[in-house]
C-alpha cells in the first residue's frame, strides 16, 4: 500500500514538473522585450515608441529595449525584425514605407505581406513639405519655379530615401516638370538638421513639431491625403493636383505567427497608451492625433495601402522591381 501511494506522489510530481515548465513558458512577457526602430534616434517614430517602451516598462514591469537600426529605407530594421524569433521578445516600429512603398522600388529580403504580424497602429501622422523660416520661397509655386528654372539645384530630403514622402514628392515633382536634388537621410530629425543648416532647400518629414513651435521653419503643403488639425490653410497634394498622396501610419508589429497571448497584450498595452493623456500631449509636438487600430484593422489597413500605392505607381510607370 505504502509502495502504490508512493508511486502515486511520484508520479504526480513528475507530471507537475512538466505542467510548470510549460505554464511558466506560456506566461508572456517573462523577460526582456527589444524593439527594433528602423530609423536613426530623435524621430518621431524614435520618441513616441520609446514612450510606449517606457509606460509598459513602469506599468507591467517588463524590462524594454529600443534599438535603433536605420538604414535601406527602414528595410534594414524590418529585415532583422521578419528573422526574428516568433515569440514576442524582438518586436518593432512599423511605418509606412518599407510595407507598402519600398518593396515596389527594390528588392527587400521579406514579404511586406506575410512576414510579418501587426500587432496595432497608434497615431497617423502628417508629412509636410517644409522650408526654412528664412527660405525666400513663401509658397510651393515659388518654389516649383525655382526648380524649373535651375534642374538640379532644388535640393531636398525625406526621413527615408524610396520610403513614402520620397516617392509621393518625386511623383509631385515629376508632374510639375523638375529636376531637383534629392538627399538621402536615415532620418527625419537628420534631414531637418541639414534643412536648418542651409544645405537644403526643403524636406517632407513628420518631424517637425518643436521646430515649427520655435518658429524654425515654415509649411507649404501637407503631402499626407487629409488636412493637419488647426491648418486648413495648408493644401494637401491632392489639392495642388498631385497624382499621389500617402498616408503615414505608426504601429507596433514583429515577425509572422506571434501567438495569441502576444497578440493581446500588444493590443491592450497601445491602447491603453493612446488615451494616456501624456502620450497625447507628445503626440502633440509632430501634430499627430492618437489612432488606435487593433491587429485586425491594422493588417487590413496595411494590406489595403500596398494594393493602393502599386496600383498608383504602376499607373505612372515608376516600378522598378
Amino acid at each position: 500500500m505504502k509502495h502504490a501511494i508512493w508511486s502515486i506522489a511520484v508520479f504526480a510530481a513528475l507530471n507537475l514538473s512538466q505542467v510548470l515548465p510549460a505554464q511558466a513558458q506560456a506566461k508572456y512577457p517573462a523577460r526582456a522585450v527589444t524593439l527594433v526602430v528602423p530609423f536613426a534616434p530623435g524621430g518621431s517614430g524614435d520618441v513616441t515608441i520609446r514612450f510606449i517602451a517606457d509606460h509598459i516598462q513602469k506599468t507591467r514591469g517588463v524590462p524594454m529595449v529600443v534599438e535603433n537600426r536605420p538604414g535601406g529605407g527602414a528595410t534594414i530594421g524590418m529585415s532583422s525584425l521578419a528573422r526574428s524569433a516568433a515569440d514576442g521578445y524582438t518586436l518593432g516600429l512599423i511605418s509606412t514605407s518599407p510595407f507598402t512603398v519600398t518593396p515596389y522600388f527594390q528588392k527587400v529580403p521579406y514579404d511586406p505581406l506575410k512576414d510579418f504580424t501587426f500587432l496595432g497602429q497608434y497615431t497617423v501622422s502628417p508629412a509636410p513639405m517644409i522650408v526654412a523660416n528664412e527660405s525666400p520661397f513663401k509658397s510651393v509655386e515659388e518654389l516649383i519655379a525655382f526648380g524649373r528654372a535651375n534642374p538640379g539645384k532644388l535640393r531636398w530630403a525625406t526621413g527615408a530615401p524610396r520610403g513614402t514622402n520620397h516617392i509621393s514628392t518625386e511623383v509631385a515633382l515629376r508632374h510639375q516638370k523638375v529636376n531637383g536634388t534629392f538627399v538621402a537621410f536615415g532620418g527625419g530629425a537628420e534631414a531637418l538638421t541639414s534643412l536648418l543648416g542651409g544645405n537644403l532647400e526643403f524636406i517632407v518629414v513628420t518631424d517637425f513639431g518643436p521646430p515649427l513651435k520655435n518658429r524654425q521653419i515654415r509649411m507649404l503643403a501637407e503631402s499626407g491625403p487629409n488636412k493637419i488639425v488647426g491648418m486648413p490653410e495648408i493644401r494637401t497634394y491632392n489639392e495642388l493636383g498631385y497624382p499621389l498622396t500617402l498616408p503615414i501610419f505608426l504601429g507596433i508589429g514583429g515577425p509572422a505567427g506571434l501567438p495569441p497571448e502576444v497578440v493581446k497584450f500588444w493590443e491592450d498595452a497601445i491602447r491603453e497608451v493612446t488615451a494616456l493623456p501624456a502620450f497625447i500631449e507628445v503626440l502633440g509636438r509632430y501634430v499627430s492625433p492618437p489612432a488606435y487600430l487593433d491587429s485586425k484593422a491594422f493588417t487590413v489597413r496595411i494590406h489595403d495601402a500596398f494594393t493602393g500605392t502599386g496600383r498608383a505607381v504602376r499607373d505612372l510607370g515608376m516600378v522598378q522591381n
